[in-house]
């Protein structure tokens, strides 16, 4: 004979499944997406250069676990890089002290991207405009190209 409580989470969990496939909740919606960046530094002059950002959505949730009722089952998939590609950008600087006129950027951006578990990702690592702090303040979201 069943536990009572294991039978219910089982059909707890089956309306849960079918009230996602009924209601059609998409799947994951993670895309490699163009954008500007604004490079900045002391006496250089701006440039814009294109770049990526990866932006969507991923499949998170949490529910009451199906085999211990007492416990939630938890599921947190991020939008994120896979790999990346590092780009050097050349800034002319004519108002720089003594010395050289053009200075040379360092900058990344995601070269892929994919859901994975949510996590802490190294400072900088990516946001290209972060690298050496080079950015106006900008929010990303704001430089998406339509």
């Amino acid at each position: 004979m069943l536990d009572p409580y294991y039978s219910k989470g089982i059909f707890l969990g089956g309306v849960i499944l079918i009230s996602v496939w009924i209601t059609g909740i998409s799947a994951e919606d993670c895309k490699l997406t163009p954008v500007y960046h604004n490079l900045q530094s002391p006496g250089c002059n701006s440039i814009t250069i294109p770049s990526f950002a990866c932006v969507g959505k991923c499949t998170s949730y949490v529910q009451v676990s199906g085999s211990k009722m007492w416990e939630m089952e938890r599921s947190c998939m991020c939008c994120q890089e896979s790999g990346e590609r590092v780009a050097t950008v050349t800034l002319n600087c004519p108002g720089a002290p003594a010395g050289s006129k053009v200075r040379k950027v360092m900058t990344k951006a995601p070269m892929e991207c994919m859901c994975r578990p949510c996590s802490a990702v190294e400072e900088g690592s990516v946001l290209p405009q972060e690298i050496g702090g080079f950015s106006s303040d900008m929010q990303l979201r704001s430089m998406y190209t339509h």
